[in-house]
């Protein structure tokens, strides 16, 4: 997809979901980049860390974050806020994160935005049995239906990319990262790999995950809004570790099992929601099968290859105080 040369620089960005790991880690790179860059904040919740310029605290859906938006006179706009957690109400879960973009693509229209970059997800792909060795921007996208956050960014993608046909005039991307880590990164998924007291492989398969370190997910980004990129960008390292891998790195035991196995103890613990595990059923094919990426586009096009490695990456969860070496285990 062809870029178009920008006619306004970055210098007052709109971020929603500023207080997230994702956003964090985008301001402190503006902060290094764009130092001059004025950064409006939009969260439920202020950060305690990377404080942006101004902040607008409240519901992203709500006309009054619209109005903030607008008042603002954003040339970029950028939508993380998302519900990540896994919780139970699904309803309010689903949106939040698809209600939720469509207000902020409304409100980047709105406001006549130069730049809007949206925060979709690998998992986009779907973890299914005919998975290609590395997906690129241009495999089918197939999100798992009975994971909601596949299923919530597939809708999302599907919104974004009618956005961009019908807004020609604004470069609008998104970026597909793979699991996110970084000292001080905590969610479900990091907290998978760190409670487990074994890791399980489902039906033996050793199956690799991409782990991208958040230093790059706002460094890739950055030079994607950068270099006016538009649609689709995966933004993963390309190496990747096998769970037995990741096993040894936190020294647990490995026990292969069948995956209906695998899939019912996954409802059970849901369900009676028991400890170690507060991840949504849906996962598991995930942990089947591999949905690798690869980001040759994004080096392309924009000049950006991940600085960490996988390893690297996941080594942040173990280490926070060491960013760990630049080779795969």
């Amino acid at each position: 997809m062809a870029q178009k040369p920008l006619t306004r620089p970055l210098e007052r960005i709109a971020i929603t979901g500023s207080s997230g790991v994702y956003g964090r880690a985008m301001l402190r790179e503006i902060r290094r980049s764009l130092p001059d860059a004025t950064v409006l904040g939009l969260d439920r919740q202020p950060a305690v860390t990377a404080a942006p310029n101004s902040f607008w605290q409240g519901d992203i859906r709500t006309a009054e974050a619209a109005a903030a938006i607008g008042a603002f006179h954003p040339d970029t706009v950028i939508h993380l806020a998302y519900a990540v957690q896994p919780g139970r109400d699904l309803r309010a879960m689903e949106s939040i994160n698809i209600d939720g973009t469509r207000a902020v693509l409304a409100a980047a229209a709105a406001c006549g935005a130069a730049r809007l970059l949206v925060a979709s997800s690998g998992t986009v792909y779907g973890a299914w049995p005919d998975m290609p060795a590395a997906c690129n921007e241009t495999t089918p996208l197939r999100p798992r239906p009975d994971y909601y956050y596949s299923h919530h960014k597939g809708i999302v993608e599907h919104d974004v990319a009618a956005f961009a046909a019908a807004h020609p005039q604004i470069s609008v991307a998104w970026t597909r990262p793979a699991i996110i880590c970084g000292p001080g990164v905590k969610n479900f998924l990091t907290e998978l790999f760190l409670t487990v007291p074994c890791m399980v492989l489902p039906d033996g398969r050793d199956t690799p995950l991409q782990f991208v370190h958040e230093d790059d997910v706002a460094c890739g980004t950055l030079a994607i809004l950068t270099s006016g990129g538009r649609g689709p960008f995966n933004l993963a390292p390309e190496d990747a570790l096998t769970q037995r891998q990741l096993a040894r790195a936190m020294g647990i035991p490995v026990i292969p099992l069948p995956f209906v196995m695998v899939a019912a103890l996954a409802r059970i613990w849901w369900t009676l929601r028991l400890p170690w595990i507060a991840t949504p059923p849906g996962l598991v094919h995930y942990l089947r099968y591999p949905w690798v990426m690869t980001s040759h586009r994004l080096a392309q096009e924009c000049g950006f290859r991940c600085r960490h490695s996988s390893w690297r990456a996941f080594r942040t969860l173990l280490k926070p105080e060491d960013g760990g070496d630049s080779h795969t285990a």
